[in-house]
């Protein structure tokens, strides 16, 4: 796995043909600089369990990692985030205007590698579903900023489109290098990876509380004076009236946001947030069970175990 996540590292880096050096040294900065490379490992893991093309397969494992990239690139603009990964953002260190060309390009970039390493009018169809998914989870989020009376649902249907299509995407491409596929293998795969993204994102929604209240997490705290509600919030929300309360101040202070993450973390949210991943998490194995046992399984299941186990 490594030596084929190292492959598909140098593949977005070697497609990286910018005539702006800007935005060609942005780029490569940030494909380079360590991040998990997650979805493009459940890709080429699905890919493993039947023979497969495999230079078509570790492009395809690049081309959703340069999709998920593009879609962080936009986020920190929109958010107007400094840090990414605990390193400046393109847009901090180059500008707006650097970053959206940088994000626009490699959603190009994504288009090009899909329509190459897929030989597949539908991936090509099936890429263009799922970017707008991804994008209506991200509108759904905006729609919801500063909505004190947010649900649950509404929060698992951001997450869905924001997270979780992006997994079930990673998951088809892996089930295109197949010749003669079983549907019902492909449709086991992609339902196992859309409930193992609800829990990832969970997850990380429930470790930006986890700090203590010495050293609760700044993102944590934007979030909150930006209006992002996530899951241990809403919950809290409705079993402590005062976080709505204090919700309602037009230009929320530092001390007030600390109280509220404080008041999250005194309550039952966390818990109660930490049983819907462990749902999700179960879903996401049972539909794991359907599929052929051998290594690229065994790894599967212990990737599921160990994201809803990790710290950070």
């Amino acid at each position: 796995m490594q030596r084929d996540l190292k492959t598909v590292r140098a593949i977005m880096v070697d497609n990286l043909t910018v005539q702006d050096t800007e935005i060609q040294t942005a780029l490569t900065s940030m494909l380079t600089d360590g991040g998990k490379l997650l979805r493009p490992a459940l890709t080429i893991l699905i890919g493993r369990f039947f023979p497969h093309h495999h230079n078509d397969l570790l492009g395809l494992a690049a081309t959703v990692e340069l999709l998920h990239t593009a879609t962080l690139i936009h986020d920190d603009i929109i958010d107007d985030a400094p840090l990414r990964r605990h390193q400046k953002t393109i847009q901090t260190q180059f500008g707006k205007d650097v970053a959206v060309y940088a994000g626009d390009y490699l959603f190009a970039t994504t288009f090009r590698l899909l329509a190459y390493h897929s030989h597949s009018v539908e991936a090509g169809r099936k890429g263009a579903e799922y970017l707008e998914k991804i994008l209506n989870g991200e509108l759904s989020q905006r729609m919801n900023h500063f909505n004190t009376n947010i649900t649950v649902a509404d929060y698992t249907n951001q997450i869905a489109g924001k997270t979780a299509a992006l997994f079930e995407f990673a998951s088809y491409l892996g089930t295109t290098t197949v010749d003669n596929l079983d549907p019902a293998f492909s449709q086991s795969a992609q339902q196992f990876a859309y409930n193992l993204g609800m829990a990832f994102q969970i997850l990380d929604d429930i470790l930006d509380y986890a700090d203590d209240q010495e050293t609760l997490g700044k993102p944590t705290l934007e979030d909150i004076q930006n209006g992002v509600y996530s899951l241990p919030l809403i919950l809290a929300m409705q079993e402590e009236p005062t976080i709505k309360t204090l919700l309602q101040v037009p230009v929320l202070s530092t001390n007030q946001v600390t109280e509220i993450a404080q008041l999250v973390q005194q309550s039952q949210a966390i818990e109660t947030a930490m049983e819907m991943a462990s749902h999700y998490t179960d879903q996401a194995e049972d539909h794991l069970d359907a599929l052929p046992d051998g290594e690229a399984k065994d790894i599967l299941y212990a990737l599921s175990d160990q994201l809803l186990s990790r710290q950070r």
